[in-house]
């Protein structure tokens, strides 16, 4: 779990809406994903791509990292205008191929060494979402060095794809998030999808659902949150951030697991609970993802203070 990346929450928005991009830095958000792709009509991509520069310095105000969503049909024209200095990622979407994403490896090495950017740290994100993307996961994940995570499987397109209903009660995308969790773990890469909490309406803004879905994502060693709307970053953040009775078990834990290696054994039971090695291990990680988040937390709040401080007018003299 060493420099697991703490991405909690994250907003996707398009690049093209000032009211959206202007006020970003006061969200929040562990990530901001600037779209160029289902957000933006087909007839303003052109200018868009020349809003990407400047957006990437805006959203980052308030220690967001940045990513930016290109469109599967003009890779080369996308990633020409969004790799600068402060880009995080490139989501690619509908990816199908291995060597869809290795052409994007190429093109962003040749962009990180023109424009002075340190060489490897644009990442990319294979956004799947068809069911010859699904099969092909694992061939793509280990395609390129710059994916760290993996997930997908769902959403409108990947319902499109399968000829299915898209808000039903019940997890009708359990397989394709399946194959990918487990092409992930293979790889030693992050799980990014989260598990099925019911949404039959298709709202974007609830946070009661938010929070629910994060909990039990955490519950289930997930870390990774998304959104389309601001009602969610806070509930997510939360819900993903372990609280502090789990931090105090888990310290617990490894207090008991000392006490019970200083005496050689090598488990015991603690209150109706075993304490083993494996336990010691969850326990640990779990520690270290609540500083990791805590340290985020604290980088995103210097940051907002940061900005207020340069943005307040001088005094009067």
């Amino acid at each position: 779990m060493t420099n697991r990346a703490v991405r909690r929450s994250g907003l996707t928005m398009p690049v093209n809406t000032p009211r959206f991009v202007d006020r970003a830095w006061t969200r929040a958000c562990d990530y901001i994903n600037l779209d160029l792709e289902d957000s933006v009509p087909e007839w303003r991509k052109p200018h868009a791509r020349t809003l990407v520069k400047e957006a990437i310095g805006k959203v980052s105000k308030g220690g967001a990292e940045v990513f930016t969503r290109i469109n599967h049909d003009y890779v080369q024209a996308d990633l020409e205008a969004i790799v600068w200095p402060g880009l995080d990622r490139v989501n690619y979407p509908k990816a199908e191929t291995a060597e869809e994403v290795r052409k994007l490896d190429r093109i962003i090495t040749r962009l990180e060494r023109e424009r002075g950017i340190r060489p490897g740290t644009v990442q990319i994100g294979a956004n799947i979402e068809t069911a010859t993307g699904v099969v092909n996961g694992y061939e793509m994940a280990a395609a390129s060095p710059r994916i760290v995570d993996l997930g997908g499987g769902t959403g409108y397109d990947m319902s499109r794809d399968l000829g299915i209903e898209m808000f039903v009660g019940f997890d009708q995308f359990v397989y394709s998030k399946g194959e990918l969790e487990l092409a992930a773990r293979a790889l030693g890469l992050e799980p990014t999808n989260m598990p099925f909490v019911a949404n039959t309406t298709g709202s974007v803004s609830d946070p009661d659902r938010a929070f629910q879905e994060a909990d039990i994502a955490r519950r289930c060693g997930l870390r990774h949150g998304s959104g389309l709307h601001p009602n969610v970053v806070e509930p997510q953040i939360r819900g993903l951030t372990p609280p502090p009775e789990e931090v105090e078990d888990a310290r617990s834990v490894l207090e008991a697991y000392r006490r019970l290696v200083s005496h050689g054994k090598t488990w015991e039971e603690v209150n109706g609970r075993v304490v083993d090695k494996y336990e010691t291990r969850k326990a640990r990680e779990l520690l270290e993802w609540a500083e990791a988040c805590a340290e985020r937390d604290r980088e995103k709040a210097e940051a907002v203070s940061r900005t207020k401080t340069a943005e307040e007018p001088g005094e009067s003299t």
